[in-house]
């Protein structure tokens, strides 16, 4: 399993490969290591983020937002130009492309899970048990933004305090 995670010194984006397995995690720029959480992926697949430890974990689509979007800009764009042209057929064909590449990807592209606390990325064959992990739930989301607004809070004042004494 390959796990992106963000380093919560630096904030540099790093992977680890065979994170399943892994004792610690390193981070290539600043030498911050961080205890894998030993366990994560038993004979059903994984349980939990080895990087954070947390169980609440979801699903998506391994596929860049911004290229699914310009996709769906650039159908519209060309269905309006052939709207403006009096070409309905043509119009509806570049609408019904759309909509089949749309289909094509969402087949292909494979899932990627992802945690809620950590929001590392979790890739691999093991990753992903069938009907263990759900997509994204905005309430178990926002529980941890908190969370995780809450800890820099608290980085902050600590290390306002540190300076001061």
């Amino acid at each position: 399993m390959e796990l992106t995670f963000e380093c919560p010194e630096c904030g540099a984006v790093d992977r680890a490969k065979n994170a399943e397995s892994a004792a610690d995690f390193v981070c290539r720029r600043c030498g911050h290591t961080r205890q894998a959480h030993a366990g994560c992926v038993t004979g059903e697949g994984l349980v939990h983020c080895p990087f954070c430890g947390t169980g609440k974990l979801y699903i998506q689509k391994d596929f860049p937002q911004g290229l699914g979007l310009a996709i769906v800009i650039a159908g519209f764009a060309w269905a309006t130009w052939y709207w403006y042209h009096v070409r309905p057929l043509a119009a509806y064909a570049v609408l019904i492309g759309s909509a089949l590449l749309d289909l094509v990807l969402w087949k292909k592209v494979p899932d990627v899970t992802v945690c809620y606390r950590c929001l590392g990325q979790m890739r691999g064959p093991d990753v992903r048990p069938a009907g263990r992990f759900h997509p994204f739930d905005l309430e178990v989301g926002e529980t941890f933004r908190q969370e995780r607004m809450r800890v820099a809070e608290l980085r902050k004042k600590q290390a306002e305090t540190a300076n001061r004494g």
